[in-house]
């Protein structure tokens, strides 16, 4: 009985228990009230070990939960370090450390423009290919245009990329490398502008294809390319202005695009119309015309209107185009341009897109149902004075159209 109730005391007294309960068990040792001692305190006993069980298990997630959160603090370290390391060797450098960030000022340079030869392989009035023009007119580089017959594009058989833009890059060592997709040649000069990369291959490593299990109508895989609305700066972090030319950039390729041909083909006559424009702009002689404006005529109505159920347009699709443009002006706001007091790319990207349009129906249509028109023609104005050229860079060019 003495060894039971030493175990009993020596319980209780790891649970906290009470002086004044211990003095009673001990008075109670050589009694006969056990029983009544085990039912007075049961209550009494549960309450503790309960308590005792409470406090471990909260100790054990109190421990689990701190090493859980140094391990996630030590990867975060880990891969802060891995971002900036991946920013100074061979890879993408995108990072969201924005401490790390500033603006970088942009000119291209008399001396960086005279180690590229570039060729522009392009149709005048594609989007995708204005996109680039107002971006190499802004800036100043020095390029040579090469037309691509629209039916036919005998003069892209070269490239198994079978679409336009494409910009051919000849080094002085007599290097040839080719850039394609619009987003991506903008990113990889502008990259090759503001930084001390000057290597125009290890600059195209930043952009890896991805090539997707989809088909193109030609029965080849769809590819696009990682990266192609980052400019490689080699610090990681980006500044606010930045990201919102970035997200504006994207807004351009994903919604602002795709309400082009809905509009320019939106009826037989406007799709005469805008043939008519390209057959004349792009020089063509009198046969080709002929075949250019009308083939392609008849066969961009098609489209269009598979363009409009595909993107879900409204039935009357001026409307999501007027709507594009409200939406660009409230982003630029009182500015005299998105990137401030001189346009950005975003700036550019926008003016190119819509300027393949210019003089049709529906960009009258739009400058007369929205405020989108000085803001164009100021942007217009400084893409043909070369504005984003150094100094000694603004010259004419005379093979820019």
């Amino acid at each position: 009985m003495a060894t039971y109730m030493s175990l009993i005391s020596r319980k209780f007294v790891q649970n906290s228990c009470s002086q004044s309960l211990l003095r009673n068990i001990v008075q109670l040792k050589n009694t006969n009230h056990i029983p009544q001692l085990r039912s007075k305190y049961a209550s009494t006993y549960a309450g503790f070990n309960t308590r005792h069980r409470l406090l471990k298990t909260a100790v054990v997630v109190t421990g689990v939960a701190t090493t859980g959160l140094c391990v996630w603090y030590g990867r975060q370290k880990l891969l802060s370090l891995r971002s900036v390391a991946l920013c100074h060797g061979k890879g993408a450098c995108i990072s969201n450390y924005d401490q790390f960030a500033v603006d970088t000022p942009r000119e291209l340079l008399k001396e960086d423009a005279a180690r590229l030869k570039l060729t522009l392989y392009q149709y005048t009035t594609c989007p995708f290919c204005c996109k680039v023009r107002s971006f190499l007119d802004f800036y100043g580089f020095p390029y040579t245009i090469v037309e691509v017959d629209p039916i036919r594009r005998k003069q892209i058989k070269f490239s198994e990329y079978g679409k336009v833009p494409i910009v051919l890059c000849t080094t002085t060592d007599g290097k040839e490398v080719q850039l394609n997709d619009s987003s991506l040649i903008i990113s990889a000069l502008t990259t090759y502008m503001v930084t001390d990369n000057k290597d125009i291959t290890n600059i195209i490593s930043f952009y890896p294809v991805i090539e997707s299990e989809a088909k193109t109508k030609r029965g080849k895989k769809a590819i696009d390319y990682a990266n192609k609305l980052e400019i490689m700066l080699g610090r990681p972090g980006r500044t606010k202005r930045q990201k919102e030319e970035k997200k504006w950039r994207d807004w351009v390729d994903k919604k602002l695009i795709h309400y082009l041909a809905p509009n320019i083909y939106r009826t037989p006559s406007e799709a005469l119309q805008a043939f008519d424009y390209i057959s004349t702009q792009a020089g063509f002689s009198g046969w080709d015309q002929f075949v250019i404006k009308y083939l392609g005529a008849c066969g961009m109505y098609v489209v269009s209107k598979k363009l409009k159920k595909k993107y879900e347009l409204p039935t009357d699709v001026r409307v999501a185009l007027y709507d594009a443009g409200h939406e660009w002006v409230k982003a630029v706001g009182k500015r005299p341009f998105l990137g401030g007091e001189e346009p950005c790319l975003a700036d550019l990207n926008v003016y190119g897109v819509l300027s393949s349009i210019e003089g049709l129906n529906a960009f009258n249509d739009m400058l007369r149902e929205t405020q989108i028109g000085p803001w164009y023609y100021r942007t217009k104005a400084a893409v043909k004075s070369q504005a984003g050229a150094a100094k000694e860079r603004k010259m004419e060019n005379s093979d820019s159209v």
